[in-house]
């Protein structure tokens, strides 16, 4: 049991590395082991974690088919509500916010029902980040606050530097740009300290905006050239065609000066 879970909790690992081959790899050897010891919950913890990769690779299609799946048989609390949470992502992804919101509420109320502190944060991160794709900053600042405390009371660094990334944004939307820069430097140091380059990707896409806000175009171009350059590392293809655009847009106005 104590090698599946091993093997479970590296998956996450190569995940934030954007290594998915050997991420995949792995989940699929942890769903044997822990089958062949009959421990269905790290089973179960392992197909979340295959299907997590798929997500994290862009392979909605495929990572909502095992999420489905599993959410058909589950009957632990924690364990829906950790599913619906990875579906409400997927859907967020795709631009279905008003199905994701539903999936994050429900997720959130399940995470309730199982006493699961962290789960109660990341849903709250969740459903802040479909308020601020929503444009609705109040309410995303309110959730993301919370979901901020609850984090640092369960010592869980990376949900705290995710949640600080996404309160970034809520403070972008306000125009408040020093302190959302201020957030975002401390996300993105703290995700450049563990190598999650696809998180580094969102920091820098975000602190290349403030800077082109404030019309500091070649800090703007700096920031949208180095997140280019990471997304083209993992081959995260939604935030290369972003950003590529940003840069783009950024060269033209520093040519037209």
């Amino acid at each position: 049991m104590l090698q599946a879970i091993a093997l479970t909790k590296l998956v996450d690992v190569h995940r934030a590395r954007a290594e998915w081959d050997m991420a995949l790899e792995l989940a699929r050897r942890a769903q044997c082991v822990a089958r062949s010891v009959g421990a269905p919950t790290i089973v179960a913890d392992a197909i979340v974690a295959e299907a997590n990769v798929l997500m994290c690779r862009g392979d909605f299609a495929g990572a909502t088919t095992v999420f489905e799946s599993l959410l058909a048989t589950a009957t632990d609390p924690r364990l829906r509500g950790v599913v619906l949470q990875n579906l409400g992502s997927i859907l967020a992804q795709k631009g279905q916010l008003g199905a994701a919101e539903r999936a994050f509420s429900e997720s959130y109320g399940f995470f309730r029902q199982a006493g699961y502190r962290r789960g109660e944060a990341i849903a709250l991160n969740n459903y802040g980040r479909v308020a601020l794709d929503r444009q609705n900053t109040a309410l995303a600042e309110q959730l993301l606050e919370d979901a901020l405390a609850i984090a640092r009371d369960v010592d869980d660094s990376d949900l705290v530097a995710l949640a600080t990334l996404n309160l970034a944004e809520a403070m972008a939307q306000r125009g408040e740009n020093k302190r959302a820069r201020d957030l975002a430097s401390a996300a993105f140091g703290h995700f450049g300290g563990c190598g999650n380059r696809w998180r580094q990707v969102e920091c820098l896409r975000l602190l290349g905006a403030l800077h082109e806000r404030e019309e500091c175009l070649e800090d703007a171009e700096r920031c949208y050239d180095r997140s280019l350059a990471l997304a083209s590392e993992i081959d995260a293809q939604g935030e290369i065609a972003v950003v590529r655009d940003a840069l783009t847009r950024v060269r033209l106005a520093r040519r037209e000066r």
